[in-house]
């Protein structure tokens, strides 16, 4: 990978956990209020589906569709990214980077239909005021009864179990500076262990920026020293 696809590819790697602190952040501007940024829950309970028929009825685009549109959007970003991400583990250690970019990969297929499965409910909220009590239950099937949307999600988090994978294998081989891939580890695991509190997954996406700019400073230096830490053939 040349210096310029390796830091348009960081790049990408590092735009991707700015559009989500965005997102997040939006999300305590509409849907929540600031103070219940600072609410430290561990465990996330699904809200009612009235909650949810209430954040689709809402008319303001801040409530959910913009946050979630925006994320899934910029989920293609992490194509180039993650390949960008994998490619100084790759001279030291091929076969980890090509199992943590393919199962990154791989899970990206499922979020998006994460995020387009959640984003197509939202239309439930336009049924007239006279339809609502009636559509609570087909939207409480819809979010609570899919084994598929289940399944979906949890496939969904191979995405970043995969960059979970990177990360610890570039941590291994210091291949890059690891305050790096520590960093972008750490965002990634808290993102995985509490998905869906939401103040909580800002501070991992927080995390994982900040990682992946040192990494998208210098991708070219990154390259260069995983190529000076690879075994002689």
């Amino acid at each position: 990978m040349n210096d310029r696809l390796a830091r348009l590819g960081a790049c990408c790697f590092a735009a991707f956990p700015a559009v989500l602190v965005l997102a997040f952040a939006l999300h305590f501007a509409g849907e929540f209020t600031p103070a219940q940024a600072l609410e430290l829950e561990l465990r996330y309970v699904q809200p009612p589906p009235e909650r949810f028929m209430e954040v689709f009825r809402s008319g303001s685009a801040l409530d959910f569709v913009l946050p979630h549109l925006l994320v899934y959007l910029a989920l293609p970003l992490l194509v180039p990214g993650v390949l960008a991400f994998a490619a100084p583990l790759f001279r030291a250690r091929p076969r980890l980077a090509v199992a943590g970019a393919a199962t990154s990969l791989a899970g990206l297929v499922f979020m998006g239909g994460v995020f387009g499965s959640w984003l197509s409910f939202s239309a439930i909220g336009r049924v007239g005021a006279d339809q609502v009590e009636g559509a609570v239950p087909a939207l409480a099937a819809l979010i609570r009864g899919s084994s598929m949307l289940t399944l979906t999600s949890l496939l969904g988090g191979l995405s970043l179990l995969g960059i979970v994978v990177l990360a610890a294998g570039l941590l291994r081989t210091r291949a890059v500076p690891r305050w790096q891939p520590a960093l972008v580890l750490a965002g990634n695991a808290v993102i995985l262990a509490f998905m869906d509190l939401d103040n909580l997954m800002l501070v991992g996406a927080a995390l994982w920026l900040a990682g992946a700019i040192g990494m998208a400073r210098a991708p070219g230096r990154s390259l260069a020293a995983a190529d000076a830490s690879a075994p002689a053939a």
